[in-house]
């Protein structure tokens, strides 16, 4: 029982249907979500399981009394008595905040909303990457926002007083992509330029909102279709009487889309700039730096200069700090990935090649970061 008003629960019902697709002798429903749960109407479905948005405390006992398995595949609250399966907010809070630091910048603000358990985790984990280099983000926490909503024009207003005392350039995380295209819109409003005043990311990278933005906004994609296998998996093998673990699996967000809200950024050189979003957006291949000069247009001499000039490191050794950080979170939160599996989602060669990187960056193996 899914609600499908943006791109983020199609692609969760893809990634369900990829997960149910080898079952033929289990039979999926594809039901509206109602606006209440109700345990009568439920029972007379007559499922075995049920995938959904669970919402509130009051829809989780409804859902258990339903007896019945269910996996709540969202972010917006964590139920304690069923099993989740959604993105791993606090990590989309750090990507962003490292995606803005490795480009310079030294002024940060987050924008979200009051009682949204994922945009709580967004700015904590936006917090907490900040603080390791000794910043903290300008905030802005607006009331309640509906599911696939936008904000009102008073919150519109809102951000547009608020933007206007931002120092310049800001480097600027909208919890989602309706709330970036309303920031993109309250800057239009108060004359400042985006990117050069306010660099704009935004999270989900929706179509049925970016699509309506003036400026190309940049934004956090996340792996919506991976929280519908893992939910899929999950619940088929409870119907099938398989043995599963119970609990949270928290899916990695996949990767940061580089439009023009983030074009221009506080690293000066925008070669160097161009350089870092082909590196952030390839990092599931073998990056080599001969590849990234031909991309960005100039001599590999004169990208390892400018690279020198304004992050005082070279291109390679950017390629593998942002290769093991990915590898770090993937060996961390998807324990069901091997660690080749890890090697070849993270660009390295193989196992192998990985473990030794690990030993001399790290100083341990991916099974020792893996156990923590």
């Amino acid at each position: 029982m899914l609600s499908l008003e943006t791109e983020h629960w199609h692609g969760v019902l893809q990634g369900l249907a990829d997960g149910f697709r080898d079952v033929p002798e289990v039979q999926v429903l594809k039901i509206a979500r109602p606006d209440r749960f109700e345990v009568a109407a439920l029972r007379r479905l007559r499922i075995d399981g049920l995938i959904t948005r669970v919402a509130s405390r009051s829809e989780e006992a409804v859902l258990v009394r339903a007896g019945i398995p269910v996996i709540n595949v969202s972010g917006r609250y964590h139920a304690t008595k069923l099993d989740n399966v959604y993105n791993d907010d606090e990590r989309v809070g750090h990507m962003a905040a490292a995606f803005f630091q490795r480009r310079g910048f030294a002024s940060f603000a987050f924008c979200g909303v009051e009682r949204h358990r994922s945009s709580r985790l967004r700015l904590k984990g936006f917090r907490e990457e900040l603080k390791t280099w000794g910043y903290s983000p300008n905030e802005l926490i607006l009331p309640e926002l509906e599911e696939g909503g936008t904000p009102s024009l008073r919150a519109v207003q809102r951000m547009a007083d608020w933007v206007r005392h931002l120092p310049h350039p800001t480097a600027l995380l909208g919890f989602n992509d309706a709330i970036a295209r309303a920031v993109a819109e309250a800057c239009a409003d108060q004359g400042l330029r985006i990117p050069e005043d306010i660099a704009v990311l935004g999270v989900d990278n929706d179509d049925t909102q970016l699509g309506f933005s003036a400026v190309a906004l940049s934004s956090i994609e996340l792996n919506r279709r991976r929280i519908g296998l893992v939910a899929a998996k999950r619940l088929r093998g409870r119907v099938l009487g398989e043995e599963v673990q119970a609990g949270t699996e928290r899916v990695p967000p996949l990767k940061i889309v580089a439009r023009g809200s983030t074009d221009k950024l506080a690293v000066n050189d925008p070669v160097v700039a161009e350089a870092l979003d082909y590196i952030t957006e390839n990092l599931g291949n073998a990056i080599y730096v001969d590849d990234i000069a031909r991309e960005v247009g100039v001599s590999r001499r004169s990208l390892e200069v400018r690279f020198r000039a304004a992050l005082e490191t070279s291109v390679y050794a950017e390629v593998q700090r942002q290769q093991l950080d990915r590898a770090r979170v993937l060996l961390q939160e998807s324990p069901r990935m091997t660690i080749a599996e890890v090697a070849y989602a993270c660009g390295f060669q193989d196992a192998r090649h990985l473990n030794v990187v690990c030993r001399k960056k790290l100083g341990g193996t991916p099974g020792s970061l893996r156990s923590g």
